[in-house]
């Protein structure tokens, strides 16, 4: 074999990787953009729900996104939530949202200590199944993992609340205490927002004047939330 060969299939064998790894870093970028795409359109659903162009848009570049790079949780958890959006908006059946569950499950399986995974699965199976033992304790170990993230927030009260009338007495313990905490942090506003959207502010404020009483942030949440709550009978 002559030197000018061997010199050729030696740079082959080196390129091979590299392009490979450039192939890879290619299809990663391009994922991530369709991802960004999808997730730009459930910030915006927020405000203004989706119609079904917009919604059938996100839904296709989420699908090309998790074709790309089928194993990315961030993916799977933003497929489920997409799905429900539709299926909230009339555009996907109960049938086609059941695979959801699925989902939930494949991204807290790769990445089993993300707290944000947790609440939105216990969201799911509360909010669109009625599931509420299920759904307790996916909310459980989402406020173990990240006890005070929004996302844990949002969706554990936003649960709890909703569902008030049927939680037993040492689950609604529990959601208190959680309220509590989350009422002396950085988080208030939102927490507070919650409780009146729930209009759960007399048993909120009953329970906080005898729990929370002592606290220095009392009176200022007191004034916010408690003014306009009925007294206690």
């Amino acid at each position: 074999m002559s030197p000018m060969l061997r010199r050729r299939m030696l740079l082959t064998v080196l390129a091979l990787p590299l392009a490979g790894l450039m192939f890879l870093a290619g299809q990663a970028g391009i994922a991530s953009l369709y991802y960004f795409q999808a997730a730009f359109a459930l910030d915006h659903w927020q405000q203004q729900p989706p119609v079904a162009d917009d919604y059938q848009q996100a839904a296709t570049a989420i699908g090309q996104a998790g074709a790309l790079q089928p194993g990315n949780p961030h993916y799977l958890l933003m497929q489920a939530k997409i799905n429900e959006w539709g299926w909230h908006s009339g555009y996907l059946n109960t049938e086609a949202l059941a695979g959801n569950e699925a989902l939930y499950q494949q991204a807290i399986a790769l990445r089993p200590d993300w707290p944000v995974a947790y609440a939105d699965y216990g969201y799911f199976l509360g909010h669109t199944q009625f599931r509420l033992t299920d759904a307790w304790t996916q909310m459980t170990l989402a406020r173990q993992h990240g006890a005070y993230l929004p996302q844990v927030q949002q969706k554990f009260l936003s649960l709890s609340f909703q569902y008030w009338p049927y939680w037993s007495a040492g689950q609604k313990a529990e959601i208190f205490k959680y309220l509590q905490q989350t009422l002396f942090g950085h988080l208030s506003g939102q927490a507070i927002a919650l409780v009146r959207q729930f209009k759960l502010q007399r048993q909120s404020c009953l329970y906080l004047s005898r729990r929370a009483a002592t606290e220095p942030q009392w009176p200022q949440v007191e004034r916010q939330l408690c003014t306009e709550a009925s007294p206690a009978p």
